[in-house]
């Protein structure tokens, strides 16, 4: 027993410099402070989702969620989070058929958001390194989660500014069935290998 704690300077590497504990260069993503290849990497998700939704031409069929997921991932909950909040408010604002009313581009906004900070629960638990089989399992059961929770809210919201409550969430069903669906099968097919890739780059940003 030598008393040491992670993060403390331990040994000289070659050429008589310190090295760190690997346990602190393998802290969480989401404490590592702003640097900019981690902005480009948040940019460019934010644009390869926006890019999906804009895209869209079957009804509920996106791959924002998926985009935004892998942004957990790579950046941690907070960045994750950052990035489906960002891509979910421009595209409300920025939508040809003009923007949502506030409450549920807000609902909308915070679905998002937590398919971010579903990744990155997803990384901390070491998935992306399991077996192809089990990655697959769980992505789908994240899907469905994150699929279900999204149109949820956004239901309610629209029921709240529109009224008829009851008429909006028992409607929503079958959209909302199509929607988990489609996200099921995005997240199985390439969630699969994506998150993996993902993974492998958040360890190059956490050194």
């Amino acid at each position: 027993m030598n008393g040491r704690n992670p993060g403390r300077i331990t040994r000289p590497a070659a050429g008589g410099c310190p090295a760190r504990d690997p346990a602190r260069r393998a802290s969480p993503i989401a404490r590592q402070p702003y640097s900019s290849r981690r902005l480009s990497y948040a940019a460019l998700l934010v644009a390869a989702g926006l890019t999906g939704v804009y895209a869209e031409t079957i009804p509920n069929f996106e791959v924002l969620t998926l985009v935004v997921f892998c942004a957990g991932v790579l950046l941690g909950a907070r960045d994750g989070a950052l990035v489906g909040g960002v891509s979910m408010l421009l595209y409300s604002l920025l939508n040809p058929y003009g923007p949502a009313p506030p409450l549920v581009t807000a609902a909308q906004v915070v679905g998002s958001a937590a398919a971010g900070v579903a990744g990155a629960m997803f990384a901390a638990a070491g998935l992306p390194r399991g077996p192809a089989g089990a990655r697959a399992g769980v992505l789908a059961l994240a899907a469905i989660g994150i699929t279900a929770f999204f149109d949820l809210i956004t239901n309610v919201a629209t029921g709240l500014v529109y009224g008829q409550m009851k008429m909006w969430l028992i409607g929503g069903i079958a959209f909302s069935l199509w929607h988990i669906g489609t996200n099921v099968a995005l997240f199985v097919v390439l969630g699969t290998t994506l998150t993996a890739v993902f993974a492998r780059y958040a360890e190059r940003l956490s050194v």
